[in-house]
Order: C-alpha cells, then sequence, then structure tokens
C-alpha cells in the first residue's frame, strides 16, 4: 500500500526540471535566490504538498512530497507591520520552513520570502528570495488543510480536528 501511494504521489508530482508549479497545483511559495542561481518552489494539488530547492533550470536537489495533514502550517497571528505564514516540510532530523511576508505599507506592499532549514531544530541555513521574484499563497493551505477536516485554534496557536 505504501509503495503505490508512493509512486501515485510520484506521477502526480514528476522530478523536472524547475519551472515553477505546474498548472494543476496552487503556489504557495515560489521564487529564485542567489541572483537567480537558485529556485525554490512550494506547491500544492489540495491533497498533497511539493517542496523542491536547487540550481535552477535543473533537477531539483531536494524534493519532497508530503501529506498537507503532515506539514507545519503557520497562518499570520493578525499582528505586526507584515502578513506572514509559513509552511515547514520534515524529513528526517532537517526541517525546511518556506516562508512569505507581506509588507502592510499600502504604498509599497513589499513581497519577501524564502526558506529556514532546521537540524534537530537549531537553524543550520537560511536562504533569502531574490527581490521581485517572490510568488505566494500560503493561505490557500490553510483552506486545504480545513477541507480535509482540520480546524486552527487561534488562542492555542495549534492544529487539531475539527469538532
Amino acid at each position: 500500500m505504501r509503495v503505490q501511494l508512493f509512486f501515485a504521489a510520484l506521477c502526480i508530482f514528476p522530478a523536472t526540471a524547475f519551472a515553477g508549479c505546474a498548472s494543476n497545483m496552487t503556489t504557495l511559495v515560489s521564487c529564485t535566490a542567489g541572483n537567480g542561481d537558485k529556485a525554490l518552489d512550494v506547491c500544492s494539488d489540495g491533497t498533497h504538498v511539493l517542496y523542491r530547492f536547487g540550481t535552477s533550470g535543473q533537477t531539483p536537489n531536494l524534493e519532497l512530497i508530503r501529506s498537507i495533514l503532515d506539514v507545519d502550517v503557520t497562518p499570520w497571528s493578525g499582528v505586526g507591520s507584515s502578513i506572514w505564514e509559513s509552511v515547514t516540510l520534515h524529513n528526517g532530523a532537517f526541517s525546511y520552513e518556506a516562508f512569505s511576508s507581506v509588507a502592510r505599507n499600502p504604498e509599497a506592499p513589499a513581497i519577501s520570502g524564502g526558506v529556514d532549514v532546521f537540524e534537530d531544530g537549531s537553524p543550520v541555513a537560511s536562504v533569502q528570495c531574490d527581490a521581485g521574484s517572490v510568488q505566494t499563497n500560503i493561505d490557500a493551505l490553510f483552506e486545504m488543510r480545513e477541507a480535509a477536516g482540520l480546524c486552527y485554534d487561534h488562542s492555542t496557536f495549534a492544529w487539531g480536528a475539527c469538532k
């Protein structure tokens, strides 16, 4: 059963050169980094989240596919000068937290993003997206998780089964 699910996931998310998220997927965070040398794509088809990072135009160095139920999603708390959100995918001792932020300045709403990498909870790397390259819609993942039966409790800042 597990092999069948893995094969199905590979069919949904084929390993190809970076070209952004597929047309049947929602872009959660996508950008270039390092003056266009690197690319980050985090996408979802409503049931899975795909994380890809590596050299632009080539097969990703790292590709993770996780159920939307198995990723950590931190929605904006409603406080601060920026609207920010993040999605974290786990891979053994490593965690990859992709994030985006939109400055709440109506005259110049700057968008930023990137990915922070942790090993056993300790930061080991941080990649900031190139200015002007960020596409983001992490809040769509909030609705996808609710459709899958999870609810977010704003008082405890935690996800759980809907009641």
